[in-house]
C-alpha cells in the first residue's frame, strides 16, 4: 500500500516538473537574450578571409581557372527589434601574391533568428566610385552562425551576376569601429537614402 502511494506521489511530481519546464520554455524564448546577441555594431574579419573565384583569365591570360584571394571586411550593421538588419560591408581584397587589389563598399540587408544570420549585399561604391545604379542588384550572400556576442562565422557565395565565388569568414565585434576601413559618405547616401 505504501509503495503505491509513493508511486502516485512520484508520478504527480513528474507531471508537475514536466508542466513547469514546458511553461518555462516559451518564457525563455521571449527573454532579452536576443537583444544581448544583436548584430548591431561593427564587425571585422579576423583573420583575413580566404575566397576562391572562377576567373576567365585564371593564372595566365586566356587560361580560365580558379583564383585564391583574401579579403579584409568591415561590417557596420544595425538590427531592429524584429531581427531585420541593414548596414554596410567595406572591403579590401587581393590575390595570394598581393596583386590584383580590389576595394569597395556594399549595401547590406539581412535577418537574424536565434544564432542564424542571413545577409545579402549589393554595390554602393566600387574602386572609389559611387555606383547607385548597382545598389539594388544583389551580388553576394552570407549564411552565418553567431557564436556568442563577439564572433560570427560565415560562408558566402556570389550570385549569378558575378563569376562563381565562395568565401569563408570569421568576424569579431570591433572595439574601436572608426579606425579601420571607414564607410564612405557616398555609400551612406546610396544605401539609406533619406536617413
Amino acid at each position: 500500500m505504501q509503495s503505491s502511494w509513493i508511486l502516485s506521489i512520484d508520478r504527480f511530481l513528474t507531471i508537475i516538473l514536466i508542466l513547469g519546464l514546458a511553461a518555462a520554455a516559451p518564457a525563455n524564448a521571449d527573454s532579452d537574450s536576443h537583444k544581448k546577441r544583436s548584430m548591431t555594431g561593427t564587425w571585422l574579419t579576423k583573420p583575413v578571409s580566404p575566397f576562391v573565384l572562377q576567373d576567365p583569365d585564371g593564372f595566365a591570360p586566356g587560361v580560365p581557372g580558379p583564383l585564391k584571394e583574401f579579403t579584409l571586411m568591415r561590417w557596420e550593421l544595425e538590427e531592429d527589434e524584429n531581427g531585420l538588419i541593414t548596414g554596410y560591408n567595406t572591403y579590401y581584397s587581393q590575390d595570394e601574391e598581393g596583386g590584383n587589389p580590389s576595394r569597395g563598399t556594399l549595401c547590406m540587408v539581412g535577418a537574424h533568428l536565434g544564432s542564424r544570420v542571413i545577409l545579402s549585399e549589393a554595390y554602393a561604391v566600387y574602386a572609389g566610385d559611387p555606383v547607385p545604379e548597382l545598389s539594388t542588384t544583389p551580388i553576394f550572400q552570407f549564411n552565418c552562425d553567431q557564436a556568442g556576442r563577439k564572433k560570427i562565422r560565415c560562408l558566402g557565395n556570389g550570385l549569378s551576376n558575378i563569376q562563381p565565388t565562395a568565401l569563408q569568414a570569421t568576424l569579431v565585434r570591433a572595439k574601436r569601429s572608426d579606425e579601420v576601413i571607414p564607410v564612405p559618405e557616398a555609400a551612406r547616401e546610396i544605401c539609406q537614402p533619406g536617413s
